[in-house]
């Protein structure tokens, strides 16, 4: 077990410097300076001393810094580990770190041999065997004259020899070092003390561990995060006046007359707060004022504290401070090590008088401030696993004569009664993103989701040091507000059937239509939780080549969730895209229950069809979504791709409430489960799970401070909710295709990378100019099909081959000549893949000839590096010589330049590649190498470059896979800044991020050795509620060849709204909606409608150009930072108007009361209680009662009325629980508005 801060704080103890030294160095000015010596050696070594019996002596080499001027060591003795004596060498190959700002001459390393031989104790006797001293600055220490080898001679004795005028004689002996100025060691030297020998081998917290062992060597600084103390009280036993009073009465106890005449009383009290790993303070310690806290503010202090919040301290009845408070937070960086600590210091600033002779009068003003250290503590966050986080921290601080970090004298007491300090606090991390336990457990296979979040930019306070006029402004490390979108790897969600037998009785007996084969029998059915073997070549062998893709979804489990009620959602609609085929959005669909199974939660509901008129379709229930693809769809060769697309992808599916038209969650399903393997037909049933992610923060309690503020600091808890469960069968139906069209999909173009223009041996023969006859001169890897497309461009070519007015018969001919040398290539290709290719081109003429090589299209580029060139034959296995230094680049020219030789053929690497994502585009890129027309080297004109040879690229686009599907939630007309976390990569070598569509995004990824990988996103904002999509690709290879993931992402603007409120209490907000062109009805939703109320709740009509006013009641449950949603939609077309993003602000009430009840378990029956409560008005009130547990707790009477002065009993009832642990309940007293009068709250502890 590594060492922890107290054994580190031990080991790291030094002797400081001089101080005459120190004040020289600061008034000269002098700056820090890092040295690394090493390659120590001892040699040679002749000792007449060691006899032969002596076989167990090692030698040790210990180094010390020494000042000869005031005759001091300083700093701290390094031990080398024991070597033995080869051939009367000893050699240590031991490196040395140290940092120092005593540039002075005086300054100098002292360097002992010292002979260890064995004790028959079992200890060690050490002798030594000689010194000598190490010089580190001249006379002039900028300059820089110590780096370099040292030789240097050992003289006789002990290094206490220093202490005296003269040096022992010198023996025949010395000593080989090097020693060079280390600047990497400038990163890390707040980790080190100053004047300190360290080796890289030594325990560091702070500093990564290296491979090679020696982490100094090239430092690398962990990870630093911010974290945030708050609620810090300071706790003096038996009291803060006794304490006090016991102090000053020990500091004006002082012998004599004068005794009387000093009044030494406390000014301050000051805390010091700072990080420490050890060896020293990471940064200097911050100093803050305490306040003296009355008792009645302990429960603002202490507020998480079970005992404080739940129970009233009634016997404190007085007034007065009993504790130190700091009001404000504070901010502190640590990084996860065992022995980091936060050290604290407690101290008090004490006014005393100047002197007796100063002392004109007893109101004198003449006083002398001095300080003195109370107690001080240390506490260390991570040297073991707790759960801290948020919870109350209580320490008992020390006093007395033992070392601290500070180095400062500690105030102790001799009375018999101990005195002790108790120190309370809140900590946690800024920005900490946990994940809640159901995301790995509901989640664990998650892929293709969307994942809900949002970007609340919050505004806090400013810490007291940032308003200081004279500080400097400091760059923070960039840390999302948000948390990070994290992808949860390439599995889908579970499709194991979780329902009982009584639920998929119900779901078969609603009569969903069969999925039958050609012949009319059912289709075998698959398991979707057994894996598929995929036979590519059984595809090809399949007679039933063409295939029918059936989606039926059948029925959709409601799951309860918080905020809305058991019966939602009633009505649904889905969004998904198959393939290439259009998006679909489906016809909205009816949740239909009965009577007998609205009881049991986990019975599906089935889905129906609802008609353009409102009504339920009542023939077959279900949605059935077909695609038929075949030859009459398939391009060329598209047929194994349609094949890697079932076989490799998941289809993503959104589910949305066709109501409000929010969005309920998302799911994935796997696509290889409908491949027939040779089958006429295979179905399987699939039970998905529809997810979605919320995003809550830390919550604060309601205090006059915390008001309408949000803290910057606050977490945020990334949560993944279960909405429902999806029942969605997926099918293939094998059908007959047409012998003599089956060639355009099965035919698979030539996968060969190298592109041989045809020799042209025969000529041209005269006659027409006709396209046709030069297409056959040719294009060895096209294969034209008579479709309409190509006799449209035959035609087209034709007319501007003919002679007419607008083209003379000379340009005919040289656009004839044009083709003649066009080489034409089919490439298919998808979204970010680099497609590889070799054009072979040959110098035809019997001179040497330069040739420069332009590409009409930037998407066709030349490789002209040749590591990149080697990477992409080693990929594509292209047996072709590799040429290095091939090309000639000159800036300005058109393209990179080739020499030929007279009749040599060279191979010329292409790489096409395309950010752009459009599967209807057909392109046509042309690449032609131009040749000088006089065959130099030399750059002319355009007009003087004639072609040498044409490659035409013909580009079938082809579908990509899509890995992620992100729907993010933003304000409307901001820039949107998101973090996407990559799942950890087997060989990172660099990760990149491309967005393909809009241009506005900016994607960028930073590689950290050692921390998670981030892509970073910036959108440019839009109206609401516009839906911005694009793509983003990921590679992890340096030469992006293909990206190993692709996110589709679309991000939602919607208007923003910030409220804050209180938990259990009512608030109100007005929202504003403004008509458009036409006249509408509208009806608003909310994501929430137990929380949310929207006013008017009905459907409403908008006027052109209107304004409506919307009021909104919004009652949590729930304390934190929340993110909800409200839509105003048009009833008639079920069209989106406006959304609103409500980024609530949720306090935690004051509490009046706490009890404590204990009910029975599993197999109870519960338990009955009684609170009295009193109406304090002197009028007649009527009150209500809530409660944020209502499946727990419910209520005798959930309203009544009282009397002025008199008392009500209420009746609570609890629910037994099937688990035992305990559970606080508040009760809120309500009035008819809904503002709480008093709030209870009840822990329940469940035995």
């Amino acid at each position: 077990m590594a060492d922890g801060w107290r054994e580190v704080f031990e080991r790291s103890r030094v002797v400081p410097p001089p101080s005459q030294t120190v004040r020289l160095a600061v008034e000269s000015h002098f700056t820090q300076i890092t040295f690394d010596f090493s390659n120590v050696g001892v040699f040679p070594l002749y000792s007449q001393e060691i006899s032969e019996g002596e076989h167990d002596v090692t030698f040790q080499l210990r180094v010390t810094l020494f000042d000869r001027n005031h005759q001091h060591f300083f700093g701290k003795t390094w031990k080398s580990p024991p070597q033995r004596m080869k051939n009367n060498k000893i050699s240590f190959n031991e490196v040395l770190y140290f940092h120092t700002s005593l540039r002075l001459p005086s300054a100098v390393v002292v360097l002992e041999l010292v002979s260890l031989s064995p004790r028959p104790d079992g200890s060690q006797q050490a002798l030594g065997r000689g010194f000598t001293v190490l010089e580190l600055f001249t006379n002039r220490p900028e300059a820089q004259a110590t780096d370099g080898d040292r030789r240097l001679n050992l003289h006789h004795g002990s290094p206490r020899s220093l202490l005296h005028p003269h040096l022992k004689d010198i023996i025949d002996s010395h000593l080989e070092c090097m020693i060079k100025n280390h600047p990497a060691l400038v990163s890390v030297m707040h980790l080190l003390p100053e004047n300190v020998l360290i080796s890289g081998n030594e325990n560091i917290p702070g500093l990564a561990a290296s491979p090679t062992g020696d982490a100094l060597l090239k430092p690398h600084l962990l990870k630093m995060l911010p974290f945030t103390l708050n609620r810090l009280t300071v706790s003096l036993q038996p009291s803060l006046e006794k304490f006090e009073s016991q102090l000053l009465q020990l500091i004006n106890k002082q012998p004599g007359p004068e005794s009387a005449l000093r009044t030494v009383v406390i000014q301050e009290r000051r805390l010091h707060v700072g990080v420490h790993n050890g060896w020293c303070f990471l940064d200097k310690p911050q100093v803050v004022v305490l306040e003296p806290l009355a008792s009645g503010a302990r429960g603002r202090s202490d507020s998480t504290s079970k005992q404080s919040t739940l129970v009233r301290d009634s016997s404190a009845t007085s007034s007065l401070p009993q504790t130190l408070g700091l009001r404000s937070s504070l901010e502190l960086r640590l990084t996860n090590h065992q022995a980091l600590a936060v050290v604290f210091q407690l101290e008090c600033v004490f006014s005393a008088p100047i002197g007796r002779e100063t002392m004109l009068s007893a109101t004198s003003t003449s006083r002398a401030a001095f300080l003195q250290c109370l107690r001080w503590g240390i506490w260390c966050p991570f040297q073991e696993p707790a759960d801290w986080k948020g919870k109350e921290i209580q320490l008992v601080l020390q006093g007395g004569a033992k070392p601290n970090p500070h180095g400062v004298m500690v105030y102790s007491t001799e009375m018999s009664t101990v005195q002790q300090i108790f120190f309370k606090f809140i900590f946690f991390i800024i920005f900490l993103y946990l994940y809640h336990p159901t995301l790995v457990q509901a989640c664990s296979g998650v892929s293709n989701i969307a994942h809900l979040e949002m970007d609340l930019q919050r505004k806090g306070d400013v810490s007291a040091s940032a308003q200081d006029e004279g500080d400097q402004l400091q760059e923070l490390p960039f840390t999302p507000v948000h948390a990070p979108v994290i992808t949860l790897g390439m599995n889908v969600p579970s499709s194991c059937s979780v329902s009982s037998r009584s639920s998929l009785a119900h779901l078969y007996s609603a009569g969903f239509p069969d999925i039958m084969d050609c012949s009319g029998q059912v289709a075998e059915v698959l398991d979707p939780t057994e894996p598929v073997p995929f036979d590519p070549q059984r595809e090809d062998t399949d007679p039933l080549q063409g295939n029918l893709l059936v989606f039926q979804f059948l029925a959709f489990t409601r799951i309860p969730t918080a905020g809305v009620g058991p019966d939602w959602p009633n009505n649904i609609y889905f969004t998904f895209q198959f393939y290439r085929f259009p998006p679909v959005t489906s016809q909205r669909l009816k949740l239909l229950t009965s009577d007998k199974v609205q009881l049991k939660a986990s019975i599906p509901c089935v889905l129906a069809s609802i008609n353009k008129d409102g009504t339920v379709n009542s023939g077959s229930p279900g949605l059935q979504v077909q695609f038929r693809v075949d030859e009459g769809f398939l391009r060329p060769g598209e047929k194994r791709w349609f094949l890697r697309y079932l076989a490799l992808h998941t289809m993503h599916i959104d589910i949305w409430d066709s109501d409000s038209l929010l969005l309920i969650g998302s799911t994935a399903i796997e696509l290889k489960y409908m491949l027939r393997q040779g089958k006429s037909a295979v179905q399987a049933l699939h039970e998905v799970e529809v997810l979605t992610t919320d995003y809550v923060g830390e919550d604060t309690p309601l205090t006059s401070a915390d008001v309408g503020q949000r803290s910057i600091l606050s977490p945020m808890t990334v949560l993944t909710i279960i909405r429902g469960r999806l029942h969605i069968r997926t099918g293939n139906i094998g059908c007959q295709v047409d012998p003599s069209r089956r060639r355009a999909a099965d035919v698979m173009p030539s996968h060969s990378h190298i592109i041989i223009p045809r020799e042209v041996t025969g000529g041209f023969r005269g006659g027409s100019l006709s396209s046709r006859n030069i297409l056959q001169l040719n294009g060895k890897h096209f294969n034209p099909q008579p479709t309409e497309s190509c006799q449209s461009r035959l035609a087209t070519e034709l007319n501007q081959l003919k002679p007419s007015e607008k083209h003379s018969k000379a340009e005919g001919i040289a656009n004839m000549l044009s083709q003649a040398i066009t080489t034409q290539h089919l490439l298919y290709a998808s979204l970010g893949s680099a497609e590889y290719m070799e054009f072979v081109l040959k110098n035809p003429f019997n001179a040497p000839q330069t040739v420069t090589i332009h590409s009409d299209d930037p998407e066709l580029s030349v490789i002209t590096n040749t590591e990149e060139w080697g990477y992409f034959k080693a990929l594509t296995k292209t047996p072709t010589p590799l040429e290095e230094n091939m090309f000639h680049l000159e800036e300005g020219a058109p393209g990179p330049r080739v020499y030929l030789r007279p009749k040599e053929s060279i191979h010329i690497p292409l790489k096409y590649q395309s950010f752009l994502c459009d599967h209807t585009m057909a392109l046509q890129v042309h690449w032609r190498p131009k040749v000088d027309a006089d065959g130099t080297s030399q750059l002319r004109h355009k007009e003087h470059f004639e072609p040498m040879a044409i490659c035409q690229v013909n580009v079938e686009p082809t579908p990509h896979v899509v890995d992620q599907t992100f729907r993010l939630y933003h304000p409307e007309l901001c820039f949107l800044k998101k973090a996407i976390r990559l799942p950890p990569w087997h060989d990172p070598t660099g990760s990149t991020g491309y967005p393909s569509y809009p241009p506005s995004v900016i994607a960028s990824c930073l590689t950290v050795p050692g921390e998670p990988q981030d892509v970073y996103l910036k959108v440019s904002g839009s109206p609401s509620p516009h839906i911005k999509m694009f793509f983003v690709m990921v590679f992890t290879d340096k030469w992006m060849a293909a990206p190993s993931q692709i996110w589709q992402i679309y991000v939602h603007f919607l208007e923003r709204v910030d409220v804050s409120c209180v938990t259990g209490q009512r608030s109100c907000q007005s929202l504003v909606l403004r008509g458009k062109q036409a006249v509408r009805k509208v009806k608003c939703f909310s994501s929430h409608p137990q929380e949310i109320e929207v006013d008017p709740e009905s459907v409403f009509v908008l006027p052109p150009a209107a304004v409506q006013e919307l009021q909104l009641k919004v009652q949590p449950w729930r304390a934190g930072s929340r993110f909800l949603y409200v839509n105003a939609v048009d009833v008639e077309n079920q069209r989106l108007v406006t959304a609103w993003l409500l980024c609530l602000n949720v306090h935690r009430p004051v509490l009046s009361k706490a009890f404590e009840v204990c009910v029975p378990g599993s197999g109870g029956r519960g338990s009955s209680r009684k609170i009295t409560y009193t109406n304090p008005y002197s009028s007649s009130r009527t009150f209500l009662l809530r409660s944020d547990h209502p499946d727990l707790l419910q209520f005798k009477e959930d309203k009544f009325q009282i009397g002025g002065g008199e008392s009500y009993t209420i009746g609570l009832r609890f629910a037994p629980s099937q688990s035992p642990g305990s559970v606080e309940i508040l009760v809120y007293v309500n009035n008819l508005e809904e503002k709480t009068e008093e709030t209870f709250c009840v822990k329940v502890n469940y035995s």
